[in-house]
Formats: structure tokens, C-alpha cells, sequence
């Protein structure tokens, strides 16, 4: 007989049936938890990628840029190189990589630079390449991290073009300059002409022929001295060049002047007697000529003008002219180098613009140290001393 359910069992029953309510509300709970989790889940997975997607274009933007700025940099007609820390190639552009070598990349730029550039002798401060183009460099550190950018342009147009236009400058000054020279011309060119028609009187005594001959020829050598100004000029700086021994230099300044009140020193005591220059040898030796025979001008007839001639360091030539005349002044050595600028009656104030060009043309610097009442030193220094390899090369003249 079955046993009936009273009310003590009811009451024993009824943690079973909590422990299952509660069971029910956790799951339910768990249950809503998860929904929600499964939705934050949702939502995130679409930001990621939503996030991923714009890294992405982002991304591809930016290696489009970059494929772009690189397709730039090898289409620029000059060389960039960039260099690291250690001053190393790191990257050539294909401008750089053809005038440089395919292998630039990995050498040193110091190694680099001298053997592939050369120094413009016509320029004095820009290089060239084995083909002869002129570049001008510059150099550039590198924004917000370590090396520097090197740049390399081809100005060998751009010289020429500069070369012609001072060419046809000089020129236009030379025509407005014609008829105050033909003017100039015009005065020693009659007393010449005078003078000579004097000499073919058969009355003059032969003293008088003499003062005549003497004065005719001081007419000649003056209409000389103007013409020769004139075409050295027209040069424009441009002068050949060719080897010559050093001695054999300084000994052709002392030929000239070996009966007039010059002293010529170049004992060249520091070893470098049998050193080389690389010069034009008339152009160079007639400026320190001019500036000499402007020594002798400005001074009496019993002092004395010096001329130095010396090697500051291995490469260069240092020539020095110095009187104890009148001196310049302050405005006069401003002026002095400017065409056509003359304090003498009779010149045509192209000397020293020619002495100028010389010096240029040759990479060097002329300095003007005068005082009034106290004379005047001219300074030429000249990087035309030939290296020891180069001269076993060529032949002096």
C-alpha cells in the first residue's frame, strides 16, 4: 500500500524545487549574457574589420605614394645619392648610377667624389665628370634622421650660356668704348707720324734723329700697349694652357726686366724649385708684366719695385708686386679691376681688368694692398701647381 504524501514530504520537496527555479533563472541569465556577448562580439568583428579594411587602404595608399615619390626620384634629370652616418651610398638615383658608375651604391663618398669629380679649372669652385659636363653640388642633411642627401646638377649649359652673355657684354663695352680709344689712338698715332716724317729731313744732326727715332718708338710702343690691352680683353678668359717649368717661368719674368730697377726674387727655397705649372704662359706672364710696369709708373726713377714669386703649399702660386709709390686710395682699389677705370692720361683702363680675367681664368684670386703716400702691394695666388702624377705625363714648354 502506497505510502500518501503529507505534509512533511511536501515541505522536503521544496529545496529541490528552489535549487531548479533558481537553475532556471541562471541559465536564462547566462542565456541573455551570452546574446549580449554574441552581439559586443558582432560588433567589434565588423569595427576590426571596418578598421582593418581602412589600415589596409591606408596602407596601399601610402606604397603608392612611395612607388610614386621613387618613380620620381629616378626621373630627375641630376644625380641624388643619400648617404648614412658613416657617409656611405646608400641610394643612387639612375641620373647618379650613370654618371657615376652602376656600383656608387656601397662605396665611400669620399672615394666617390675623387675619382669620379674633378675640379673646373675655368670655374674654380665647381666640378666636372670625365665627360665634360660642369655640375655644380650640393650637400644637405637629412630631416629627422641621421645621413644627408647629396645633389649633383648639370650647369653645362647654363655655363656656357653665362660665358656668352659676359663675352657679348665685354663686347658691347668695347663698343662704347671705340671712339674714346680712337681718340686715344689718334694722338700717339700723329706724334708718330710726325716724328717719322722728321727723320727722312736731311738738315738733322744725328742727335736729333736719335731724340726723334727715340720718341717715335715711345709713340709705337704706346699704340702697342693699347691695341694688346684691347685683344687681351676680347679674350674673355679664354687662354690655352699648357705645362711649364716652374724655373723656367719665374727666369722669363727676370729676362725682362734684367735692365730695369726691378728686383726679382724667387730663390725657392722650399724644395719645390722643379715643380710644374699648368698655365698660359704668355697671358700669365704679360698680367705680372702689367702690374709691374704699373709699379715702375707710380714710382720715382730711383726706387726700386720688388716681384716675389713663391709656392704657398703644395698647389698653389703665389705672386707678389710691391712698390713704395704713391699708393691707391680706398676708392681707387674698389675701382681698379673695373673695365675701362684708368687714373693714367694715356690708358685705355684695360690693364688690370685683363690682369683680372688672367687670374680667373686660372682659378686664382688677385688681392690689391695699397696705402696712399706709403705704395701698393698686388697680391696673385694661383692653384696651377701640377701634382707629381701629372707631370710625369706631359711635357714643360
Amino acid at each position: 500500500m502506497s505510502q500518501l504524501a503529507t505534509a512533511s514530504t511536501i515541505q522536503k520537496r521544496h529545496p529541490l524545487e528552489d535549487a531548479f527555479l533558481a537553475f532556471n533563472e541562471i541559465s536564462e541569465h547566462l542565456t541573455d549574457s551570452y546574446q549580449q556577448l554574441e552581439q559586443q562580439v558582432s560588433v567589434l568583428g565588423d569595427e576590426l574589420a571596418r578598421s582593418n579594411s581602412e589600415n589596409i587602404q591606408y596602407l596601399s595608399d601610402k606604397e603608392a605614394l612611395a612607388a610614386q615619390l621613387e618613380g620620381l626620384i629616378e626621373a630627375i634629370p641630376g644625380a641624388v645619392i643619400v648617404l648614412n652616418e658613416a657617409q656611405q651610398v646608400i641610394k643612387a638615383n639612375a641620373c647618379a648610377r650613370s654618371w657615376l658608375g652602376s656600383d656608387v651604391v656601397g662605396l665611400q663618398w669620399s672615394v666617390v667624389r675623387e675619382q669620379k669629380l674633378v675640379q673646373d679649372e675655368a670655374s674654380g669652385d665647381q666640378l666636372k665628370l670625365d665627360s665634360g659636363q660642369i655640375i655644380a653640388l650640393s650637400i644637405r642633411e637629412l630631416v629627422g634622421q641621421s645621413g644627408q642627401i647629396v645633389l649633383l646638377s648639370d650647369i653645362t649649359q647654363q655655363q656656357a650660356l653665362y660665358q656668352q652673355l659676359e663675352h657679348k657684354k665685354k663686347l658691347a663695352e668695347m663698343g662704347e668704348f671705340s671712339a674714346s680709344l680712337a681718340h686715344q689712338i689718334r694722338t700717339p698715332l700723329a706724334s708718330a707720324l710726325l716724328y717719322a716724317s722728321q727723320l727722312n729731313t736731311d738738315s738733322l744732326t744725328g742727335a736729333a734723329k736719335t731724340k726723334f727715332a727715340t720718341k717715335l718708338l715711345g709713340r709705337l710702343r704706346l699704340l702697342n700697349s693699347q691695341v694688346t690691352d684691347m685683344l687681351s680683353y676680347s679674350h674673355s678668359g679664354e687662354f690655352s694652357k699648357a705645362p711649364m717649368a716652374l724655373t723656367s717661368f719665374s727666369n722669363a719674368i727676370k729676362d725682362l726686366y734684367a735692365e730695369k730697377r726691378v728686383d726679382i726674387d724667387s730663390s725657392l727655397n722650399n724644395g719645390f724649385a722643379e715643380s710644374q705649372l699648368y698655365i698660359s704662359k704668355d697671358a700669365l706672364i704679360g698680367s705680372i708684366s702689367n702690374l709691374i710696369d704699373n709699379a715702375l709708373d707710380a714710382t720715382s726713377d730711383e726706387t726700386t719695385v720688388s716681384c716675389s714669386i713663391e709656392l704657398s703649399g703644395v698647389k698653389e702660386l703665389k705672386v707678389t708686386v710691391k712698390d713704395k709709390g704713391v699708393g691707391l686710395t680706398q676708392a681707387q682699389q674698389q675701382r681698379i679691376f673695373e673695365p675701362f677705370y684708368t687714373n693714367k692720361p694715356n690708358g685705355t683702363g684695360l690693364g688690370l681688368a685683363v690682369v683680372n680675367d688672367v687670374v680667373s681664368a686660372h682659378g686664382g684670386e688677385i688681392k690689391c694692398l695699397s696705402e696712399v703716400s706709403v705704395g701698393t702691394s698686388m697680391v696673385i695666388t694661383l692653384p696651377v701647381v701640377m701634382q707629381t702624377s701629372t707631370k710625369q705625363t706631359v711635357r714643360s714648354v
